[in-house]
């Protein structure tokens, strides 16, 4: 690797190790933080520097203006600008958390609140209460529920072979079998 960093950066071609191939300097989908640094501060026009902290394709970044030191976290962008910029309260977060903030704020949704949720009813380790399985049915055996047994299967059953038997013996095989057995 070259020690002085190159003007136009090649990625190589690990997509899990983003670095130039020619110098070995660290990318961001394609630029370096050197030059998503130099995007900002042109736009921006006050000084501004990395700090270091790297969360995907998301890099840190401190400016300082009006007496007060500002920390939010840039990325690459093909827009005007040239990069995106998002505020993040969370000390540690996550390059999909920085990514769902800046889709929140471009949407115009209300800043994320925590909700908090209520307790469970009941332990996780337990079991949900369930229905009654059909063996448990059989083996509480009653005349009644022999007919919702009937009523749940074997009506169904019944229709569909009288509904076969008609298609293949069609009305006049039908009116026959009826004849015969009544």
């Amino acid at each position: 690797m070259n020690a002085t960093p190159c003007a136009q950066h090649k990625p190589g071609s690990d997509v899990w190790q983003p670095t130039c191939s020619v110098c070995g300097v660290r990318l961001l989908d394609g630029i370096s933080i050197a030059q998503l640094v130099g995007r900002v501060e042109a736009l921006v026009q006050e000084p501004i520097q990395p700090t270091g902290r790297i969360r995907g394709t998301w890099t840190e970044v401190l400016e300082e203006g009006d007496g007060q030191l500002w920390a939010y976290w840039v990325r690459p962008a093909r827009n005007f600008a040239g990069y995106e910029a998002v505020d993040c309260s969370d000390p540690e977060p996550t390059g999909e958390q920085l990514s769902g903030l800046l889709l929140a704020e471009l949407a115009g949704l209300p800043a994320h609140t925590p909700v908090a949720l209520p307790e469970p009813s009941w332990a996780p380790s337990h079991r949900k209460p369930s229905a009654p399985s059909r063996w448990s049915r059989f083996v509480r055996w009653s005349r009644r529920s022999a007919d919702r047994e009937f009523v749940t299967i074997a009506t169904p059953l019944s229709l569909f072979w009288a509904v076969a038997l008609w298609v293949v013996l069609g009305n006049d095989g039908v009116a026959a079998v009826w004849s015969v057995l009544f």
